[in-house]
């Protein structure tokens, strides 16, 4: 209702305004008036322009053309300043740079010149000026050429200078394996069974080809550090004193040379040859560095002429400009003339136009517009201040009683808007509640990243010591395993070389067991590992583990107690067993005396099987790390230990879903304990067992052996005739489908390795030779590589896969395996251990390993 009434007001107050004059013709009207007199100020000040103007086209033509003689000035200036830099330039790359700058100076120069031979430019002195401008560009273009001249030289000196190094570093490395060579000789004849008196002359020989040897290292270094200081010298008197110097050292070389090995010789020469070619000749480096030099000196004379030409030119631009200025101070002072007489009219004119201004503004805008405005201000700044309950005062039929209409209507308005701000606000306080709690759960998430963060990095740091410590332990054995053999080479007694066999074997088992430690850790990262369950007796399980340590824990003198179990329980076999290895396994390793006891307690409907020993202990702050990658107490013993064992039962009992627990105090011992579910029924161990007379499934079958490595074809092959088994090896699928071509029948089995030449994989081989034989024949891979991804690869082909090195045990478990008929290996199955059919074909590993 407001709103209408407030336009009804409206259209009532527009048609009075029809009938008077508003403030907009009042105030045109006035504007009239003052600009009658501003039309008069106008008149005046154009006429004083034109004249000032008249003057100043004098200055106008004059500057230009002074302002470019001192651009010539300074681009010669410029020219000179970039010339040093041009001429010290090192590669081409830094003189093309330099180029360009040089080239758009000259530009600018020539650009200037142009300029001042325009037509308004014909009365300056010019004619001293185009000579030296000429004279200065030809200047440049002959040091462009010279310093393309000294690079080009400067570049033949660099590959000289490369080439003699190379030459040095072969010349060395062909003399270094000689000497070395003759130096184990002389130490054989002189610690050799007849003595050394007996190997005089042959001795003497060696000593002095030793000798010889080495003064042509000597020498030939030294050639070469003469080659390289005539490269580099800044004195051409030196030169030739270098070239002298050479002559008799490559002579001297010469003189070495007749002395060496018929076989040496002609080696050595080859590499003098190429070091007389760059000291000896026309095209030697001295002569180049030489020629370099003398561009250097008559650029430094062109230097000097082209500084000379810009004095010059700046001389004559200073007398150019001098002319210039008279003409323009003369243009001036006739400028300031005309100016002081136009400012007496503008003044005149100026104090008619303020004083009518003034009259008008006194009575009609100060006493009628002002007055009212002011009045509608007041009531404007009382609504912004939060009064909006008094009313604007609204007067007259023109423009401001418009205005003060619009103001009121928006008092009301504001009225309205204040209520609906209220409930506005208290959405916001809402809102604000939820941001804030938002933003807490923001920094929770941003602790819990910066926490992963710091975990990441503590992995990284055991890493690095993993492989610190993986490289000295795989060195260890690795080391023995070559002493052993030397020993083996040289030892007459059967029950030394027997002694030293199982020694051999022992260092294999320790390579062995880090590696398949890593493949442990390969196989849980690439989570191929799949458990199968099933119901078996525990005490099973406690015997086999007791077989494995009862012999190493009697060597140090521990006592291994397995407490008996009647229970079954509900995990996979093999994945538990390794479990168990692993745990009774450090507690062998790291109990120095006392015992390891090894048993169950029953805990609701769960087994907890206890690893208890009377170590070290393990302090209470690091129990939490010892189920981590690669880590190791700080005074435990590390040999035979990645800091793997841990990580894998911490793994494996995750996938299981068997909880791992641990309670240690230092100096008295540790209790590792698994949790693992009961059977509700047992059942008897006799439906599991096995008949202890199994016909040998290998025995008289046709094996099929593909490996590009020949030593490994040659072994296998022994180890499977030696079992009965009738052998065919070929190094790929292509040479196995020929040598097959040959027999009266199918392989039985096929065993490749995983890699073979040419890019080919053991997959494409043994698919391509059961699509050839029309059978699917059994078939299992062997690889070295035990990267998650190859795992994968592996797994996705559906064959077994072993990894190097192959065990003969885990080889033949893997034969029998895929040998034997089904029903038979139902029956071995989980009681037996050694296959584990649950898993993966390309993770199948078939024998447990302790960790």
């Amino acid at each position: 209702m407001a709103v209408t009434t407030s336009e009804a007001e409206g259209t009532e107050n527009s048609s009075r305004r029809a009938w008077n004059l508003g403030v907009r013709a009042r105030l045109l009207l006035a504007f009239f008036g003052i600009t009658t007199f501003a039309v008069l100020a106008a008149a005046a000040g154009i006429y004083a322009f034109r004249e000032v103007g008249d003057r100043l086209d004098v200055v106008d033509t004059r500057i230009p053309l002074t302002l470019s003689a001192l651009d010539l000035s300074r681009s010669a200036e410029r020219i000179i300043a970039v010339a040093p830099a041009l001429l010290a330039a090192t590669d081409r790359n830094r003189r093309d740079e330099i180029n360009t700058a040089f080239a758009a100076e000259a530009e600018r120069l020539n650009a200037a010149l142009v300029e001042l031979k325009s037509d308004d430019a014909a009365l300056l002195p010019l004619s001293a000026i185009e000579p030296v401008v000429s004279s200065l560009t030809a200047n440049l273009a002959t040091f462009e050429d010279l310093v393309a001249r000294r690079l080009e030289a400067n570049e033949r000196i660099r590959t000289l200078r490369q080439s003699i190094f190379r030459t040095n570093d072969e010349t060395q490395r062909l003399l270094a394996p000689w000497l070395e060579v003759l130096s184990d000789q002389a130490m054989t004849l002189i610690e050799g069974p007849t003595g050394p008196a007996d190997q005089r002359p042959r001795l003497a020989s060696l000593i002095e080809m030793q000798r010889l040897v080495r003064a042509a290292q000597a020498q030939g270094s030294a050639v070469a550090d003469m080659l390289a200081e005539a490269s580099t010298t800044d004195q051409p008197r030196r030169l030739p004193i270098l070239a002298f110097q050479l002559g008799l050292a490559m002579r001297e070389l010469e003189t070495i040379a007749v002395g060496l090995d018929p076989k040496l010789r002609p080696l050595f020469l080859e590499q003098m040859a190429k070091l007389r070619e760059v000291a000896q000749g026309p095209n030697t480096i001295a002569e180049a560095r030489k020629q370099e030099l003398a561009l250097v000196e008559e650029g430094e004379k062109l230097l000097t002429e082209t500084g000379r030409l810009s004095a010059q030119l700046t001389a004559a631009v200073d007398k150019l400009g001098s002319a210039a200025k008279r003409e323009i101070s003369e243009a001036m002072r006739d400028a300031l003339s005309v100016q002081r007489l136009s400012t007496r009219a503008l003044v005149v004119v100026v104090v008619l136009s303020l004083l009518t201004s003034f009259l008008i503004v006194w009575l009609y805008v100060g006493g009628n517009i002002v007055r009212r405005l002011t009045a509608l201000s007041d009531g404007m700044l009382a609504i912004a201040g939060g009064t909006l309950h008094a009313p604007v005062a609204v007067e007259g039929a023109d423009e401001i009683a418009a205005m003060g209409q619009a103001v009121e209507i928006f008092r009301r308005n504001t009225l309205e808007r204040d209520g609906l701000l209220a409930e506005k606000a208290q959405a916001a306080e809402l809102l604000e509640k939820e941001v804030k709690q938002r933003t807490a759960e923001l920094a929770q998430s941003v602790t819990e990243v910066e926490e992963k963060g710091r975990q990441l990095d503590i992995a990284n740091k055991y890493k690095s010591h993993f492989l610190a410590s993986a490289s000295h332990d795989l060195r260890q054995p690795l080391h023995a395993l070559n002493l052993f053999v030397a020993q083996l080479r040289t030892e007459p007694d059967p029950a030394g070389r027997n002694r030293l066999i199982e020694r051999i074997d022992a260092a294999v088992g320790s390579m062995n067991e880090l590696f398949e430690a890593l493949l442990d850790m390969s196989k849980l990262e690439a989570g191929i590992l799949e458990p199968n369950f099933a119901e078996f007796p525990v005490d099973r399980l406690l015997k086999r583990i007791e077989m494995t340590f009862a012999d190493a824990a009697r060597e140090k003198g521990l006592c291994l107690t397995m407490v008996p179990s009647s229970v079954w329980v509900h995990s996979d076999f093999v994945l538990l067993e390794r479990i168990l290895f692993n745990l009774v396994s450090n507690a062998v390793r790291y109990t120095a005396r006392g015992s390891v006891v090894v048993g169950g307690r029953r805990i609701g409907g769960q087994l907890r099987i206890d690893v208890c020993d009377t170590g070290p202990g393990i302090p209470e702050a690091q129990q939490r790390n010892v189920f981590g990658e690669f880590y190791q107490l700080a005074k435990s013993d590390r040999r035979g230990g990645l800091g793997l064992g841990l990580a894998i039962v911490d793994r494996l009992g995750r996938l299981l879903d068997h909880p791992i627990q641990l309670r240690s105090r230092p100096g008295r011992g540790s209790r590792f304990s698994v949790l693992v579910p009961l059977v509700a029924q047992q059942r008897s161990a006799a439906d599991l067992s096995v008949a202890s007379a199994v016909a040998d499934p290998a025995h008289d079958k046709l094996v099929l052996v593909i490996d590009d490595d020949a030593l490994v074809l040659d072994g296998m092959g022994g180890i499977l005739r030696g079992w009965g088994c009738e052998v065919v090896t070929a190094e790929s699928g292509e040479r196995a489908l020929a040598k097959l071509s040959a027999q009266l029948r199918e392989p039985d089995l096929i065993i490749s390795d995983y890699r073979l030449d040419n890019g080919k994989s053991g997959i494409e081989a043994i698919d391509r030779l059961r699509s050839e034989l029309g059978a699917a024949i059994p078939a299992f891979l062997i690889s070295g590589d035990t990267g998650p991804e190859r795992l994968r690869e592996a797994s996705a082909s559906g064959y077994h896969l072993l990894h190097k090195p192959v065990t003969p045990m885990r080889l033949r478990a893997m034969i029998n395996q895929l040998m034997k008929p089904r029903p038979e290996l139902d029956a071995i199955g989980v009681a037996s251990g050694l296959i584990p059919s649950r898993l993966p074909a390309a993770a199948q590993d078939p024998v447990p390993r302790p960790q």
